[in-house]
């Protein structure tokens, strides 16, 4: 074999080698886990979820510009703060069941431009994902809970026992943190503040949420100004301090 053939040969077979190394290259980008994702929850089932943030907010009454302004104000804080494949779940409660709504928005938080490899990924359409398929439904979703109208019933109890007994806490997330977005005056079958005072918090009977770090926005509200009294405080604080890892109340002004 001539010199001439013997670097031919050479040439096709680092050819052949430089096309075999790059098709697996191209089959492991595109076949890693983080792209195996749902396309209706942009959850993926294959990389770890640090957190799963839950969000009940409470619609019996609306709320102030103030307190609007702050809820968004925090949830965007969160989002901000969040790590890729984080969970969002938002709830309102929902006269209708007597408890907890379905999800007003599920979603699992998907890389965006900043956080993917250029050389590997397409920006613009991880950047458009991330957008239109995340943040903007998420945006419409916290509009349509600030402008829902007033229920007669705030069931408030019966939401967090939905919480649990409906499993909606997600299993493979490392940190669950539950926030109640409310008022606090509970009024349903279950029991209410307006007849009961503080005694119809003591007397609820106990849930599993042990998982779930728990923190309430206490949204004041001057009409209920009678009813949101410290030993209404004292009693939810005991009584999510009994069934889950409670963190504090944080009262929010009209």
């Amino acid at each position: 074999m001539s010199s001439e053939d013997r670097r031919g040969l050479l040439i096709f077979a680092v050819g052949g080698a430089i096309l075999i190394a790059l098709a697996a290259f191209i089959f492991t980008v595109v076949n890693a886990p983080e792209k195996d994702y749902d396309r209706v929850t942009l959850c993926n089932e294959h990389t770890p979820r640090y957190a799963h943030q839950l969000l009940i907010i409470d619609v019996s009454d609306a709320l102030s510009a103030h307190q609007e302004h702050f809820l968004r104000t925090h949830i965007s804080e969160m989002l901000q703060s969040a790590r890729v494949n984080d969970r969002f779940s938002i709830f309102v409660l929902d006269e209708k069941y007597n408890g907890l709504s379905d999800p007003v928005v599920d979603l699992c938080k998907p890389s965006s431009a900043d956080d993917v490899n250029m050389l590997t990924s397409n920006r613009v359409f991880v950047e458009r994902l991330y957008q239109d398929r995340f943040a903007e439904p998420l945006d419409r979703a916290i509009a349509a809970v600030v402008a829902s109208g007033e229920q007669k019933r705030s069931p408030i109890f019966e939401a967090l026992s939905d919480i649990a007994a409906l499993r909606r806490i997600d299993q493979r997330a490392e940190d669950i943190r539950l926030i109640i977005v409310s008022d606090m005056i509970q009024n349903s079958r279950a029991g209410s503040v307006f007849r009961a005072g503080p005694e119809a918090i003591d007397g609820l009977p106990p849930i599993d949420l042990r998982r779930a770090r728990t923190r309430v926005f206490w949204l004041d509200r001057e009409k209920y100004k009678r009813y949101q009294t410290t030993d209404l405080v004292s009693s939810w604080e005991d009584y999510l301090a009994s069934v889950s890892r409670f963190e504090q109340i944080e009262r929010v002004r009209n």
